[in-house]
């Protein structure tokens, strides 16, 4: 498990600092500035969050970069300015908007076009693979294995993409976020990076699974309930309820309309409404959010207003009888 870490912001034009800063995050890096009057300079914001990382980088000049030894699987739905190609096991891959590409670990050669933006995430092999292990039931088809090129327009890709800008926004207003948010936001952006690229799992991962028994979905609430201020990770539910993790989130939005992870909100609301009506004199209704695992407050008043037709601060107000 990699620690968190503040949020980094790189803005330099020295090769050297770039490949030293590049060196320390993706292993051993070679740069190849193109054009002899290239006036470089790149930007990025870093953001690791455990096992997952964001990259939101900004590029002025053509350049390559390649990694020989990555050890980690890295991919975008599509750059958000510019165009490049990729090298990726052999495989080149146009990338631009739209056209995304997925990295796994090995050797990669990168080359990026002038006016590049992009926002990337990377995550831990053995992360990856413990994730896909609990939504899948078992690793029938062998080793994970990616086709490099990512379709940006695909609902997934673009879901991911949206999460990936949300985690990074929230990271610069939320930090250090909840240890529950900032576990449970590494499942949904792994979650996502599996649905989103097409890979040997994806036709079982899209398929229909078989049902889990009532029992189960109910052992599911039961371990949501008595966990509620602990994160709650699918394979946690998959220990739980001795079921895939597609099994119970399937029967789960059958049996009760919503999925665990929804039904994870509103027990964690309702502990929070639990703490407002019965404050202490240091009660605040942001230390409450934060306790009940919401790192951004107006996004738990939101919630909170809609699940029971009040402001947060109006249920703090009637508990301390005013």
């Amino acid at each position: 498990m990699v620690a968190p870490k503040r949020p980094e912001v790189f803005d330099t034009r020295d090769p050297d600092e770039l490949i030293a800063r590049l060196n320390r995050s993706f292993g051993r890096t070679l740069l190849d500035l193109r054009g002899r009057n290239a006036k470089p300079r790149w930007r990025m914001r870093h953001v690791i969050f455990g096992d997952v990382g964001i990259v939101h980088g900004r590029y002025e000049s053509e350049f390559n970069v390649s990694f020989p030894d990555l050890d980690m699987f890295t991919g975008s739905p599509g750059p958000l300015k510019g165009s490049g190609t990729h090298k990726v096991n052999g495989t080149s891959v146009t990338v631009s908007k739209g056209n995304g590409v997925i990295v796994s670990p090995g050797g990669a050669t990168l080359h990026y076009g002038p006016q590049f933006e992009h926002i990337s995430m990377t995550v831990a092999p053995a992360a990856l693979i413990s994730k896909l292990t609990a939504i899948a039931g078992d690793l029938r088809f062998g080793p994970l294995h990616f086709d490099p090129r990512v379709n940006g327009q695909d609902h997934y890709s673009m879901r991911l993409e949206r999460l990936l800008k949300f985690a990074a926004t929230e990271a610069e207003l939320s930090w250090p976020m909840p240890a529950i948010m900032r576990s449970e936001l590494q499942q949904y952006m792994m979650t996502s990076f599996l649905l989103g690229s097409s890979n040997n799992y994806s036709d079982l991962l899209y398929s229909q699974p078989l049902a889990a028994a009532p029992w189960q979905v109910r052992l599911a609430e039961q371990f949501i309930e008595a966990n509620w201020d602990q994160p709650i990770t699918i394979e946690a539910l998959v220990t739980a309820t001795g079921v895939s993790a597609r099994s119970i989130f399937a029967s789960f939005k059958t049996a009760r309309g919503y999925s665990p992870m929804d039904f994870v909100k509103r027990v964690r609301l309702g502990q929070a409404r639990r703490k407002l009506l019965k404050p202490t004199a240091a009660t605040t209704v942001s230390a409450v959010a934060f306790e009940c695992g919401f790192g951004n407050a107006g996004h738990f008043a939101v919630d909170y207003r809609r699940q029971f037709g009040e402001r947060p601060s109006e249920t703090l107000n009637r508990g301390r009888g005013e």
